[in-house]
């Protein structure tokens, strides 16, 4: 929800029309359809992206492709739409919505302009683990921080997510 979000304040900042793309991945297989639970993931990922769209007044035009090969399907649309660019996301070093591979995939391929959205890492830094890990280990001769409590967020902070957003991408390891 938060990748979604971010790439409908994206498209509100910049008066553009959004293109979700749901894809539904079809098994090379002969005879084998897509799953069922895929597509109901794909109808919940488009009507939730209506409603955050409607939400900030952005217009939008839904697509939904069953294909075998997801980064081919994408950048197809791209071109035959004519899109201005394509909103990835990136949370820390994996992929939001698509994986790190396809996206990097997406990068090599592109027939127009990506526009990355960093969005925080849901993952403990080391340091944050190793802090979390000894601090339920302290001695009771330890003398023990108070941390100060954190200031209430306003409606706008509380909905807005912490993003980056860059026109060039970093190196994908």
């Amino acid at each position: 929800m938060e990748t979604i979000e971010a790439a409908v304040l994206l498209a509100a900042s910049h008066h553009a029309t959004l293109v979700p793309l749901s894809l539904v991945l079809v098994p090379q297989a002969r005879g084998k359809g897509a799953r069922l639970e895929h597509i109901q993931q794909s109808k919940d990922f488009l009507e939730a992206t209506q409603q955050k769209a409607i939400r900030h007044c952005v217009p939008l035009e839904r697509f939904e492709a069953f294909t075998g090969d997801a980064a081919l399907s994408i950048a197809t649309l791209v071109q035959q739409l004519a899109c201005d660019g394509m909103i990835l996301a990136l949370r820390g070093r994996n992929g939001s919505l698509l994986s790190a591979q396809m996206i990097e995939r997406l990068m090599a391929i592109s027939p127009g302009p990506l526009y990355l959205i960093y969005l925080p890492s849901k993952e403990l830094s080391w340091v944050s683990r190793l802090r979390e890990r000894f601090s339920n280990r302290r001695p009771a001769h330890w003398q023990h921080t108070v941390k100060p409590a954190p200031r209430p967020l306003s409606p706008e902070e509380d909905t807005i997510p912490e993003m980056v957003l860059s026109r060039y991408a970093p190196d994908i390891e």
